[in-house]
């Protein structure tokens, strides 16, 4: 028989009694709070696990009751960090004089600061089961994320860490500057004249996005803005293997639905990307300085081509929204379904209503409406529309054209624009509000059923 959450609270007061002993911080940081939360944590745990059947036989009663610990895990950790996040964060990193990545930073603060977040093991132990069986643990590391990013000193620090070249970029650049090639797995590096040319190549899943992916395009990323040599970077697709678009690019489907599903796709995938990733295409490498200090960004930074073939989906679309110039083939589409799916696209309702007004946008996100690149609404997302046999020739036409009247005067102009659209705490504030909300989306009960009606179905028939 299927487990009521309910019932259970009143057949087992114990765990009742539990949630109405949720430890509340004292304004006076010690020790002490940290081991009493930790044990805490570690008795809701026991209780839990007590009350759950085998995995195989839960039911939405047996659900019921893991959100209920997650959450209220979650919650109390969170507490804690919305009253002593900085002087933790100050602990994690040596008075701020480390800059640890936020994977890093999750590490030194479950194993630092115990109880403050899930152990590596509990995480461990999680990451291998489907997204519906999982106790999700991973709420707990948004709910505390999103807090350190709330707060500007940690935010403003954590994000520049973020920016910081992957310490990989460093070793393999020379190899790139004496071979203008690497080889990244999913993702290839050419350098072709002043071009840093990136292009996906994940052909089994129609390059769509996945944290290996990701952490191979951020790579790529680094080498081109670290090259001295290059003065521009290209975005593009490579030549697809599945029937449908077999010897055709497409650019980007969006997150990997198949990984996602089965548990596989890490929450941190989500945030790394956007502060990694995405935050060096669009602010650059960190240049120094103070993060904290409203001085002008000192960041490394050049301007991005991206090109368009087959379609931009989710991911593929937040892309576009940071490059400098997007070139499309005439048959090209764009979506964001990510709202359908169940989180949320990024960045993307920060940055999409400043190129398609705030109705397009809810159309977009809502809705998952397409938009077809050679149309009006498609032509407020790219600059120019060219035929498929055109596209080699328009990248190469754009790239002299950036080249020729130089990038520098771009990046003074791109900087420029971010200062008026998107100052760093707004940037660092909407990531808040990201970070949380997609916790709650990716631990929710619609992303499971979205997925189930619209990629299950869909891959059944």
């Amino acid at each position: 028989m299927a487990l009521d959450a309910d019932d259970t609270l009143r057949d087992m007061p114990a765990l009742g009694d539990w949630l109405l002993s949720a430890p509340v911080p004292a304004l006076e940081w010690h020790t002490g709070q940290s081991e009493q939360l930790r044990q805490w944590c570690e008795e809701g745990l026991n209780l839990l696990l007590a009350a759950l059947p085998p995995r195989s036989v839960w039911g939405d009663g047996e659900r019921r009751l893991v959100r209920l610990f997650r959450e209220a895990v979650a919650d109390a950790r969170a507490a804690l960090v919305a009253v002593h996040g900085e002087g933790i964060y100050s602990l994690l990193t040596r008075d701020f004089s480390d800059s640890p990545r936020i994977d890093a930073l999750v590490t030194l603060a479950a194993t630092q600061v115990p109880g403050l977040l899930p152990t590596p093991a509990q995480l461990s132990e999680d990451a291998a089961l489907v997204l519906n069986d999982k106790l999700g643990h991973e709420l707990s590391v948004g709910l505390v994320l999103a807090q350190w990013l709330a707060q500007p000193r940690v935010g403003r620090h954590l994000m520049a860490s973020m920016r910081l070249p992957l310490p990989e970029a460093h070793e393999i650049l020379p190899a790139y500057q004496a071979g203008s090639e690497l080889e990244l797995g999913l993702v290839r590096l050419q350098r072709r004249g002043r071009q840093g040319y990136l292009s996906l190549c994940n052909p089994r899943y129609l390059n769509a996005e996945d944290d290996d992916v990701v952490r191979a395009m951020e790579l790529a990323i680094d080498v081109v803005l670290l090259d001295g040599g290059t003065e521009l970077g290209v975005l593009r697709g490579g030549i697809m293997l599945h029937q449908k678009y077999r010897g055709r690019r497409v650019f980007c489907s969006g997150v990997n639905l198949t990984k996602l599903y089965s548990g596989q796709l890490p929450f941190l995938f989500y945030i790394e990307r956007e502060l990694g990733l995405v935050s060096k295409l669009h602010r650059g490498l960190w240049g120094g300085g103070s993060p904290w200090a409203d001085a002008p960004d000192l960041g490394l930074e050049k301007p991005w081509v991206a090109a368009v073939d087959g379609h931009a989906i989710g991911g593929g679309c937040q892309l576009l929204l940071v490059c400098d110039h997007v070139i499309a083939e005439s048959s090209a589409f764009i979506s964001l379904p990510a709202r359908s799916e169940g989180f949320i696209p990024g960045v993307a309702n920060l940055r999409l209503p400043q190129y398609v007004g705030r109705r397009l946008a809810n159309r977009l996100i809502y809705r998952n409406h397409k938009v077809a690149v050679d149309s009006i609404e498609g032509r407020l997302l790219v600059d120019e529309v060219v035929g498929a046999a055109d596209m080699d020739v328009a990248i190469d036409r754009i790239a002299a054209e950036i080249v020729d009247l130089g990038s520098r005067g771009i990046v003074s102009n791109r900087k420029a624009f971010r200062h008026a659209t998107e100052p760093l705490d707004q940037f660092r504030g909407y990531l808040a509000t990201f970070c949380r909300e997609q916790a709650r989306c990716m631990y929710g009960t619609e992303i499971i059923r979205n997925l189930e009606q619209f990629w299950t179905r869909r891959n059944r028939s």
